[in-house]
């Protein structure tokens, strides 16, 4: 190799920055009424699916055993989210309804959106992570 060229070869590498260290979310539950089951976390990039509870393919799903304190820390590129959850009483996997479609178990999103008619939308939901961030979720029980 032409040892002229082998700076020109190295030029690309001296602009290049190290990738940034990813900021830690942590997701602290408050309000869980029982003990029981377990707790579905959802934790979204993107508006796409949102909050369809399933969290397949379009976010980060964490399942922890309900507890009567409830915290959870995971590593995350800075960037836009929203985090949804569901106190899955009976660990089932899967958001219970009556037969007007109000949920039987606790439900939460991240910035504690009031909840009336539906979920919220992402928009209401999303925060941004641009370093260490804490998110307190206040679970809601209509029935």
């Amino acid at each position: 190799m032409n040892r002229a060229l082998l700076p020109l070869l190295l030029l690309p590498l001296l602009g290049s920055a190290p990738a940034p260290d990813p900021a830690r979310l942590e997701i602290a539950l408050a309000g869980l009424r029982s003990t029981n089951g377990d707790v579905r976390l959802c934790i979204w990039h993107s508006p796409k699916r949102f909050p369809d509870g399933k969290c397949e393919g379009e976010g980060q799903q964490i399942i922890v055993r309900a507890a009567a304190q409830v915290a959870v820390s995971v590593p995350l590129a800075p960037g836009d989210y929203a985090v949804s959850l569901l106190h899955d009483e009976n660990g089932n996997g899967k958001l219970d309804k009556n037969l007007l479609g109000i949920p039987k178990e606790g439900v939460g999103f991240s910035q504690n959106p009031k909840l009336a008619f539906g979920p919220p939308s992402y928009a209401a939901t999303r925060f941004d992570v641009t370093g260490d961030t804490v998110e307190t979720i206040k679970l809601k029980y209509f029935l």
